[in-house]
């Protein structure tokens, strides 16, 4: 059997591993810090962090798109990442020599660590104790093996993940540019504040889940803890709404009524003007009984799916 050869992700020489490799020792600061891990050969999926006491492993794919807005939920990291010093309920600056190395072999300096509290679509409350700050992270990033630790159970299911505590919902994600995205209203700076931007956008999320139903309604769910419970403060309006109350004329009075249930049924075939969905579809058909109006509604990837509708 051909021994399988490799060449190092530092400098690209066959014959050794990236841990092994001379020239990333040379790039490395003076922090003493010895290699006390090996990660097999898949040291291209990871980023490694490094202090004088740990060693952090953060996944590449987290950190190509900036979205400083999303909370990452990264089972191979070992800390907590947060891009956002305003963030932290409680803060020290970090010591000299902690640093982040990341995929490309450059070094990122870690800023400050403390604590973060998530507010989530639950209602329940995450705490991020010993979170690093590193401003140069392109997103936030939730370590999966510390909240088993702290007694925390993740389930990955198809293309969500839940999160329980003896038994008891704690709050879930979804799949989003192949990582999973944790589902979080607010961060709490305080105990007692709850103002972000985040609030907006899950109105906005669950406002259009519900039909674009009256504001008043969506508090009334949130008061019987149906859905999340949202503040309703500075919500804008909804141009989708706005353009449908728009003055138009009376359509033509109908000549013939069908008198039976599938004797015509109406069908529209759309897309979602250029957007896509939080699970992938970018079509939708419709089907209309002309006698009952009851109305089924199909989601679809792609138009090769719409024979399975019929």
């Amino acid at each position: 059997m051909k021994k399988r050869t490799f060449n190092c992700y530092v400098c690209g020489d066959p014959g050794h591993k990236a841990y092994q490799c001379v020239k990333q020792k040379e790039q490395q600061p003076n922090v003493n810090n010895k290699p006390t891990g090996h990660f097999g050969n898949h040291t291209n999926q990871a980023n490694l962090a490094e202090t004088d006491e740990i060693i952090v492993v953060v996944v590449v794919e987290a950190n190509l798109v900036e979205n400083k807005s999303d909370w990452v939920l990264n089972i191979e990291a070992s800390r907590h990442f947060c891009s956002n010093k305003d963030l932290f309920h409680d803060f020290e600056e970090a010591g000299e020599g902690e640093c982040v190395y990341t995929g490309n072999s450059s070094v990122v300096g870690v800023l400050g660590k403390g604590k973060i509290l998530l507010k989530l679509t639950s209602r329940k409350t995450l705490s991020l104790n010993n979170a690093l700050y590193v401003s140069a992270m392109r997103r936030n990033l939730i370590s999966g093996a510390l909240l088993n630790k702290a007694s925390l159970k993740i389930v990955f299911e198809s293309d969500r993940v839940v999160m329980t505590k003896n038994g008891e919902f704690v709050g879930k994600g979804y799949l989003s540019d192949g990582l999973f995205v944790l589902n979080v209203v607010s961060e709490l700076v305080n105990e007692n504040s709850s103002a972000s931007a985040y609030i907006v956008e899950s109105i906005d999320i669950w406002y259009k889940r519900l039909g674009h139903d009256n504001f008043a309604s969506i508090k009334l769910l949130g008061t019987l803890q149906l859905i999340p419970y949202m503040a309703l403060d500075n919500v804008s309006k909804c141009q989708i709404c706005v353009e449908a109350k728009l003055a138009k004329k009376p359509f033509k009075p109908v000549e013939h009524m069908n008198a039976e249930m599938l004797e015509l049924i109406h069908s529209d075939l759309a897309d979602f003007k250029n957007s896509i969905s939080k699970r992938g579809k970018m079509y939708y058909i419709s089907f209309v009984d002309d006698f009952s109006r009851y109305t089924r509604i199909y989601l679809l990837r792609s138009k090769e799916k719409l024979l399975i509708c019929f």
